[in-house]
């Protein structure tokens, strides 16, 4: 085994991959291609494929679990938390471009076999935001759709950008169109906070 290898930089470099190709393009063989050593090394260090794919899961959720968890605890109300967790999610992934991605090739049934990554990776974070903000979101939308929309609106922006003004688009990487992007963003979640008309 390669003594410089570790098991972190094998589940970096899977990341990658996985981002890049999906996980079922990607084998075990480009992991160890990429690292320079043969797959029984990958396999030794941090398991096949599989475990491999769920150990980088694992990562991305523990560091948006800690994320959510922050924007939840310093926001002083449930309304104020909404905002707070947008901004987190948007600058996460703003600033992680491959997270996203590794959510985008799940939306077009890449490791279809994998069945419960969204009940592991994804539920957890919605039932501790929505215990937070339940109690600020109109009954008629209810907390896991007003994130679900939030969740929705920011993925949009951040895979394919806006039209820009005069042609072509602009993508999330332009400090303007972020800073616009965000205000939008701000203006729809008051929107939807904003308690139904009455009869």
């Amino acid at each position: 085994m390669d003594d410089g290898l570790t098991r972190e930089q094998v589940i970096e470099v899977a990341a990658r991959l996985f981002a890049g190709l999906g996980y079922d393009v990607t084998t075990l063989e480009m992991i160890a291609d990429a690292v320079g050593v043969p797959p029984s090394t990958i396999v030794e260090l941090a398991g096949g494929k599989r475990e491999l794919y769920l150990q980088v899961m694992e990562r991305l959720f523990e560091a948006k679990y800690a994320m959510v968890q922050a924007a939840t605890e310093e926001a002083g109300s449930g309304r104020a938390a909404v905002h707070q967790i947008a901004d987190s999610y948007l600058d996460f992934y703003a600033a992680h471009p491959d997270y996203l991605a590794l959510w985008e090739h799940r939306s077009v049934s890449d490791a279809a076999d994998i069945t419960d990554v969204e009940d592991r990776y994804m539920r957890p974070l919605l039932k501790l935001a929505a215990r937070r903000i339940r109690d600020d979101v109109p009954e008629d939308i209810g907390a896991f759709a007003l994130l679900g929309v939030i969740l929705w609106t920011i993925n949009g922006f951040l895979g394919t950008g806006i039209l820009a003004p005069r042609q072509g688009m602009t993508r999330a990487d332009d400090p303007e169109t972020l800073k616009y992007f965000r205000t939008v963003l701000h203006t729809v979640i008051d929107r939807l906070l904003a308690p139904p008309p009455a009869p």
